[in-house]
């Protein structure tokens, strides 16, 4: 059994602060400091990125808590207006923040007249990087507890011993970095479309993220004619991204057939 702990919140004068908000604040500046860097090499503007920047986090928090709301608020919890607000005490969805991210990252996009799928390929990686500071954060605050195993990495949560789903999102994601960076490399070398990071990256998270569902308790995770909602959405994610990967392959051989 993989021995863990779970940190309180500490109290730093009037604020409240867990491991998931400095795990999430690291996870930002990480993603950012990538972003600016992968930027710089294709001469864009860093102001450009430090913008875009505030629009995908305001997209993604607002994002995340109305996907929360919509499709995981907790059984029985009474559903105010406050309380749908209440993001410090948590409650936000991963996918929902991705969503509202593309949706907010879209706009800004089209507003400065840019391309949409070169940043979108800039962004990709660090997205990913972000991710797994999010997912330690959730991991030190007890968030996801998976189902009941007799196997020998299980930890003790919640008065059982558990998958540590957290830990196997981690492990994916550090997976699908090494994946991502290798097709970076194939897509300079090949010289292939942009928006070919991104769709990479959601059909391999989305294949990660359908396994994983299933080992999640339902009482955190509920079934719709059993699949979770995030389930759902990967499934219709997974569809678009190869479509849009097949497409783009097939409008590039025509163009050098010609």
């Amino acid at each position: 059994m993989i021995p863990y702990k779970i940190f309180p919140m500490f109290e730093l004068g009037p604020l409240h602060i867990n491991m998931y908000g400095i795990m999430y604040v690291l996870a930002v500046l990480a993603a950012s400091f990538l972003a600016l860097r992968e930027a710089k090499k294709r001469n864009i503007d860093r102001e450009v990125i430090w913008d875009l920047v505030f629009y995908l986090l305001l997209g993604n928090l607002i994002g995340a808590r109305l996907f929360y709301v919509l499709f995981y608020w907790p059984e029985g919890t009474p559903l105010t207006l406050i309380s749908a607000l209440a993001v410090w005490k948590g409650g936000l969805a991963f996918f929902g923040g991705f969503l509202g991210a593309l949706v907010a990252g879209y706009i800004f996009v089209k507003k400065r007249k840019l391309k949409f799928w070169l940043l979108a390929d800039i962004f990709t990686i660090p997205l990913v990087v972000g991710h797994i500071f999010g997912r330690f954060g959730d991991y030190f605050t007890g968030g996801h507890p998976g189902k009941i195993t007799s196997l020998p990495w299980g930890i003790y949560f919640h008065d059982a011993v558990r998958h540590p789903i957290v830990l196997y999102e981690i492990i994916g994601l550090v997976i699908i970095v090494l994946i991502l960076l290798n097709l970076k490399k194939i897509k300079q070398m090949l010289n292939l479309f942009d928006g070919f990071l991104l769709s990479s990256y959601v059909i391999l998270y989305s294949i990660q993220r359908m396994i994983l569902d299933f080992f999640r308790i339902e009482s955190t995770d509920p079934r719709v004619l059993g699949l979770t909602p995030t389930q759902y959405i990967v499934i219709i994610l997974f569809v678009l991204s190869v479509a849009f990967i097949l497409v783009n392959f097939k409008r590039n051989k025509k163009i050098k057939d010609t």
